[in-house]
């Protein structure tokens, strides 16, 4: 079968950024990521897998309360990265496995849990993804994701997925909490937990983690300069001296008993 091209896009795009997002303070902060683990009951006994592990926090936190975790990516260049995280964690039962989350290659109910952090915006087909976080989950295992969520307001919703956008090209789209029960609850998950945290961004390196080029950049914060009151409010942005400090927005935290 043909490889869609916006997974190729999105395998180039993180393949030549993905040490960056091993180091990326966004991804490393364990605020929004605490939540989440607070939920999963997690157990020494049990194996999980973190799908689009990126840089690999979420797995190398796992990997210290259970007895094996599976990170799996999209791109072999981030699971590269994630294997030098663990290293330097001393994580031994991380196993790394290249994969498509709209397409896991692991048998159904293989896991006692399914983590998902900071990456279902890139997927093309969210339920799909969805779909295969819960057939490869057991009866009764857990289903945890956290993801970048916009707010109702029509307005805001297309700024951020408009900045995003232009920042990433392979972003697809941040969608709102009420769309993420939608899809969690029609893949089947009975919804344990639900709650929204704010993260701040520092700006430069934010803007700069993707690997644009400076004038994409420099549009990116434009946008902001320009941004409409509500907007600059909204998401907080802060300026100084002409130019972005950094700005806010919230993650979505769920987590799911498969039924």
């Amino acid at each position: 079968m043909t490889e869609p091209p916006e997974k190729r896009e999105t395998r180039a795009q993180f393949g030549k950024v993905a040490g960056r997002y091993r180091q990326s303070a966004d991804h490393t902060e364990a605020d929004d990521r605490d939540i989440l683990l607070s939920w999963l009951a997690l157990e020494p006994s049990h194996t999980a897998l973190d799908v689009a592990t990126g840089g690999g926090h979420t797995a190398v936190s796992i990997a210290s309360r259970t007895r094996r975790v599976v990170a799996s990516d999209l791109t072999p260049e981030m699971l590269r990265e994630a294997a030098i995280l663990a290293r330097e964690r001393g994580r031994e039962n991380i196993d790394f496995v290249a994969a498509d989350a709209e397409c896991l290659p692991f048998r159904t109910a293989s896991f006692d849990r399914v983590t998902c952090r900071i990456a279902p915006h890139h997927f093309p087909d969210i339920r799909a993804a969805i779909a295969e976080f819960v057939r490869v989950v057991r009866p009764g295992g857990l289903v945890g994701v956290i993801d970048s969520v916009v707010p109702e307001d029509p307005a805001l919703d297309a700024f951020l997925n408009g900045i995003e956008k232009l920042r990433d090209p392979t972003h697809v789209r941040s969608y709102h909490l009420d769309e993420w029960v939608s899809f969690l609850k029609e893949a089947g998950l009975l919804l344990l937990h639900v709650s929204c945290a704010w993260k701040e961004h520092a700006f430069p390196e934010w803007v700069a983690r993707t690997g644009r080029p400076e004038a994409v950049q420099r549009e990116v914060e434009e946008m902001f300069l320009s941004a409409f009151p509500r907007a600059r409010e909204f998401f907080r942005v802060r300026a100084e001296g002409g130019r972005i400090v950094s700005y806010s927005d919230e993650k979505g935290i769920f987590v799911g008993r498969k039924m």
